[in-house]
């Protein structure tokens, strides 16, 4: 029987008009099969990217993810997993409780107005959460993954330390930060103030961490998460950045008069699919308020098998399908991204460096450089070190929401791109 549903597998492996092109759920563009190349033969990610190419098309992969996530609740345990408890279970997975060097800066958990709901209306679907109208995703710590991302960085940023300096933004996510107070208590979650501290306590002298977890908190009542999906809002990113510049010493630029705001209503998520299409959300469908500088902008972004597209820092996508409006940032996650600020003469060149909870950021980045060069990780192939010194980057940033750094897939990739 076991051999039967091996060759059943493998046969439906080889069927490639059953292969996906596209994540519903995940709102992205599956891995598509490599170009050919001497170069990538001899370095051997032409089949690495075969292997990506053959994991992330197999044929019914989203109901397939769909199965196994319903099985690792069961257990309590798995990628995106532990669901509600009726008390407190004491052996989650916690940071290390001595950090790997001491740093100043402070985590505070208890910043913020307090939320509370009574009565509340919970929803548990084996990894997301909803609370009323509201979803989250627990989160779970792994050390490993943890250290080499941590590792990854530090590599980096001692290659390029003579011409670049680097830095590391840590987003958490609204389990921490929007949660209401009493229902958070009864899930087992890690504690993401705990792991961003030891993370950024793993970070050499050459990675300059940004602490954007207090100011989540202390405008945690405000609209910085949507309720229907995993990303924080435009506002969200722009308290983050504001933090951002306070490292770069560098003056925020004013929310109100350096951008152009648009309305896009009716915005249903990653955690609206996640749930079957849960009526709680449903119903209630999130805004997105996305900030288009008002500086003269070019932007130009380059699919994964390299067609270019001219496009806007921030796009109208009035009358998109409601799960494709957080695309309105920066034309979505593609591996790599050109803009241009004709308006500022600094001369000054940006790297970022993210997935997805970066394209909401960028807009504001936007304000401070002449240049900003965006690398999604996830479907860029390089080395980062090259790139840095043939485009004369002077400033790399890091922006990953703390789900990341638990990713071993992820991690994995971000780690073969910044040797």
């Amino acid at each position: 029987m076991f051999m039967t549903l091996l060759m059943i597998g493998l046969i439906l492996s080889l069927v490639l008009p059953l292969r996906p092109s596209e994540s519903e759920s995940e709102k992205r563009t599956l891995t598509p099969f490599p170009e050919f190349s001497a170069k990538a033969l001899f370095n051997g990610s032409y089949f690495d990217n075969i292997n990506l190419w053959f994991s992330d098309t197999y044929p019914f992969r989203e109901a397939l993810v769909s199965i196994n996530a319903k099985i690792n609740s069961l257990y309590g345990f798995g990628d995106r997993i532990y669901g509600l408890n009726n008390t407190v279970i004491e052996d989650i997975p916690t940071a290390p409780a001595t950090p790997i060097i001491s740093i100043e800066e402070e985590f505070d958990e208890t910043l913020g107005d307090s939320i509370n709901v009574e009565d509340a209306i919970v929803q548990d679907f084996g990894g997301i959460i909803v609370i009323n109208d509201a979803a989250y995703e627990p989160y779970s710590f792994v050390q490993k993954v943890a250290d080499k991302y941590a590792y990854s960085l530090n590599s980096l940023a001692s290659s390029v330390s003579d011409i670049a300096k680097v830095y590391d933004i840590l987003v958490p996510t609204a389990i921490d930060i929007t949660m209401p107070d009493n229902e958070r208590q009864k899930y087992n979650s890690s504690s993401q103030a705990d792991a961003i501290k030891y993370i950024f306590s793993c970070l050499s002298d050459d990675v300059n961490s940004v602490n954007v977890y207090n100011t989540m908190r202390k405008h945690r009542t405000d609209y910085i998460y949507f309720r229907t999906d995993h990303h924080w809002t435009a506002l969200g990113a722009y308290y983050a950045y504001a933090e951002l510049c306070k490292v770069l010493d560098v003056p925020p630029t004013s929310l109100t008069e350096g951008y152009t705001e648009y309305r896009f209503d009716g915005f249903k998520g990653s955690f609206y699919a996640d749930t079957n299409k849960n009526p709680s959300l449903g119903n209630n469908p999130d805004t997105i308020f996305a900030y288009d500088p008002k500086a003269e902008t070019t932007l130009t972004y380059y699919t994964k098998d390299n067609k270019s597209y001219d496009w806007d820092v921030v796009r109208d996508v009035t009358g998109w399908n409601s799960g494709s409006l957080y695309s309105t940032f920066i034309g979505g996650d593609n591996p790599y991204t050109f803009i241009t600020n004709n308006t500022i003469q600094n001369d000054k060149k940006c790297l970022v460096v993210k997935e997805s909870f970066g394209n909401a950021m960028v807009p504001f980045i936007v304000s401070h450089y002449s240049e900003v060069h965006v690398i999604d990780y996830r479907y860029w192939n390089g080395r980062l070190s090259e790139f840095i010194n043939q485009n004369g980057i002077d400033d790399v940033i890091f922006i990953n929401n703390i789900s990341a750094t638990r990713n071993t897939s992820l991690i994995n990739k971000l780690s073969n791109i910044s040797k």
